[in-house]
């Protein structure tokens, strides 16, 4: 019984572990995430949605 009770243990800590690492690597990584899809350079206005919101008017 001891020796369910110790691989059980040892399986909650892997899991608390690696999710705890995947966490940190989420919240790690999405900020360079963001800053590199601010980094890139905005497209073209074509004028499509000006000519959208003149239509509704």
């Amino acid at each position: 019984m001891m020796w369910l009770f110790g691989q059980m243990f040892v399986l909650c800590l892997v899991s608390f572990v690696a999710g705890a690492a995947i966490t940190a690597v989420v919240f790690v990584m999405r900020p360079s995430l963001f800053a590199r899809a601010a980094a890139e350079p905005a497209p073209e206005p074509t004028g499509e949605r000006k000519l959208v919101e003149m239509e509704a008017e």
